[in-house]
């Protein structure tokens, strides 16, 4: 049997097996309510074989999927649309969420994934509990099943099926897009864990105490991933669209900020409950925010709603079943956390407005405060043009002027926090321990606005916090080795720091990722504050000055691509003698032409330079549009993201205290309630 023939069959299995997924997940849904009807609690186990059993299933249809873009199986809709013979095999198999269909299949994928693996980590660590967390993740994806396999299936075939494809969207044949949704998906997705785990404690009333420490890592795991595909996505719009910035606050772009920034603060409030038992409630709803910002994110993409390069079109059935989906879901958690919140009610309050969980609690204030106005600058719009059809948009002014205080608090935060004790600072130490890093970030603020000057009030205030807060990691290291030094005294400088950090992995992973902010903000400084452009019209041998850089414009020559023909240019530095070579891409199925910038990178700044189109000039030359920027410090961002996935990895390589498991009254309470 040939290639194409295999695929044609197996894309019917593929479909069959999705089928079946979708039953099998309602199944997992209704086992625990048909366990508790019948009163046989060992039908509820079912639930685990269930979840493998989709996961399984989901795998096939995706498989079949994957395997008729590498076999250029143009018979189904969703490889006609994003594919064709030319298009070099990275990105077919990427071409599965190059569009809406197979992007929606991934999340279904991913989020089986996560079950299947919840499934055996919760056999021996919470099996009691269990069904009705894998119950709730069934439910889930069996609402992303029905908009999958009704309303925009992948498995959707043609007749004639056309000899070519129309290729994947230019703009997302780059390495870093390539990468950049899945670890959305994988963060978004990651969240729905903790949701199951809150869900379940409602419904069951399992004490948070009992739960809390279970969902950190899921957290923190999902946090990871969000904040890996966020950096990814700003590094590709850097490179891809050519117009040297990394953030617009494009409202696809804050739908995947939102849960980040809730997340971050359910992060930290998880930490005071674990250590104070404090928060229970407030914690259960960041879940619950936390996840339905990641749908919103969802809605947002797919709903058709929005005019962006991130989001997808779609049919007004496949929009209006979303936002369903999305009000049912949320109505019944926010239901069930009314009417049953309260039985989850702390243990302690807060022994003094001078205490780390004091701080802790002012840190989920700035961080939900940050999410909400991010929310209403993204919602306002599309509510205003609902409501009487007006068109209005809120850009980086909006945001940039309310976000910049904001994020001046979270520094701010961050300095301190760390110096206060629990339950209740003593004054004398707490200015001794603060005194270093105040004069370190006062020293840093005006060094820069010296140097700089004349400068906007915010480049020194921004200084002054991040070298406020590098103080603070810095007395609390020391501190640390200097106690251990005391206990050990044969032990030199080296190997106490190493022994401490390694000692608490937990703690110093998260000072890591404090650092990676820091260096992120440093990035945000340097590229809001010092970054220049310029735009000229150049001919074979123009030399452009921008800054302290001379670049020659050398010409043009042409490049073929596997899928494309480029034009592509060069311009070579008059004083450091590197070589800068932008392009010109022509997709002929696409018909679409993008530019690809050249960067040359070093740790101050980096040389930006993008080639526009064709200019006729005097004499029958050509002329080309050559836009240059100086980007300061922008490597900052990229290696601060990486230091704070680093920082997390760090964090969860800690050793893992296994939780107490539920007693045998517990667990038939389970199905009792």
């Amino acid at each position: 049997m040939s290639p194409n023939a295999l695929s044609l069959n197996l894309i019917e299995l593929g479909h069959f097996a999705a089928i079946l997924a979708f039953v099998l997940a309602i199944v997992q849904g209704l086992t625990p309510i048909v366990a508790r009807g019948l009163h046989r609690p060992q039908l509820a186990s079912l639930t685990g074989n269930l979840a493998v059993a989709v996961f399984v299933l989901t795998s096939i249809g995706g498989a079949t999927i994957i395997y008729s873009f590498l076999t250029n199986n143009f018979s189904v809709l969703v490889v006609a649309s994003h594919s064709n013979t030319h298009m070099p095999l990275f990105y077919k198999v990427a071409a599965l969420w190059g569009g809406h269909r197979g992007s929606l299949y991934l999340w279904i994928w991913i989020l089986t994934l996560f079950t299947m693996v919840l499934a055996f980590d919760g056999q021996t660590r919470y099996p009691e509990r269990l069904p009705v967390i894998l119950a709730v993740q069934g439910w889930l994806v069996a609402g992303f099943f029905g908009l999958s396999l009704f309303l925009s299936s992948p498995f959707v075939r043609l007749f004639p099926v056309p000899l070519q494809g129309a290729d994947l969207d230019p703009l997302l044949q780059n390495p870093g897009m390539v990468m950049h949704p899945p670890m959305l998906y994988m963060g978004y997705v990651g969240f729905s864990v903790p949701f199951a785990f809150a869900m379940a404690a409602l419904i069951t009333r399992w004490k948070s105490e009992l739960w809390i420490g279970l969902i950190r890592r899921w957290a923190l795991i999902a946090w990871g991933f969000l904040t890996l595909g966020i950096v990814l996505g700003a590094w590709w719009s850097y490179y891809v669209l050519g117009w040297g910035g990394y953030w617009a606050w494009d409202p696809v772009e804050n739908a995947s900020f939102m849960p980040w920034l809730v997340g971050t603060a359910l992060i930290h409030s998880i930490t005071v409950q674990e250590r104070r038992r404090m928060l229970h409630t407030w914690n259960i709803f960041l879940v619950i925010t936390t996840f339905s910002l990641s749908l919103l994110g969802t809605f947002l993409v797919r709903s058709g709603v929005l005019s962006s390069v991130h989001a997808f079109t779609v049919s007004p059935g496949q929009g209006s079943y979303i936002l369903a989906f999305m009000t049912v879901t949320l109505a019944i958690s926010f239901g069930i956390f009314l009417a049953r919140g309260r039985f989850q009610e702390a243990e302690e309050t807060l022994a003094s407005p001078m205490s780390r969980e004091s701080l802790f609690v002012w840190n989920n204030v700035v961080f939900t405060t940050a999410a909400a106005c991010v929310l209403l600058g993204t919602l306002y719009p599309l509510a205003i043009n609902a409501l009487n059809g007006s068109r209005i948009t809120v850009g980086p002014p909006y945001f940039n002027a309310v976000m910049m205080p904001i994020f001046f608090v979270m520094l701010l935060l961050m300095a301190v926090g760390p110096l206060v004790p629990w339950r209740k600072a003593n004054m004398i130490r707490l200015r001794a321990r603060v005194l270093f890093p105040a004069i370190l970030g006062l020293s840093a603020g005006v060094v820069m606005a010296v140097l700089a000057w004349p400068v906007y009030w915010t480049g020194p205030v921004a200084v002054g916090l991040v070298g406020f807060v590098l103080g603070t990691l810095i007395v609390d290291l020391a501190r640390a080795v200097q106690q251990r030094r005391a206990q050990h005294i044969s032990e030199n400088v080296v190997v106490a720091t190493w022994r401490t950090v390694f000692g608490n992995r937990r703690h110093y992973g998260g000072m890591i990722v404090h650092l990676g902010i820091l260096m992120v903000a440093v990035g945000i400084v340097g590229t809001g504050m010092f970054r220049v452009e310029k735009s000229v019209v150049m001919a074979p041998g123009d030399v452009v000055k921008i800054g302290a850089q001379r670049l020659q414009f050398d010409g043009v020559h042409d490049l073929k691509g596997p899928n494309y023909t480029a034009l592509q240019g060069k311009l070579t530095s008059l004083d450091h003698g590197f070589v800068l070579r932008p392009e010109r891409r022509d997709y002929g199925p696409q018909q679409m032409t993008t530019t690809v910038a050249s960067v040359n990178s070093n740790l101050l700044r980096d040389v930006y330079v993008v080639m526009g189109s064709p200019v006729p000039g005097k004499n029958g030359t050509t002329h080309y549009l050559i836009q240059v920027f100086i980007n300061p410090l922008v490597a900052f961002l990229w290696m601060g993201g990486l230091t704070m996935v680093f920082g997390l990895g760090f964090t969860l390589s800690h050793r893992v205290r296994r939780a107490a498991r539920a007693t045998a009254p517990e667990a038939a309470s389970a199905y009792a309630k």
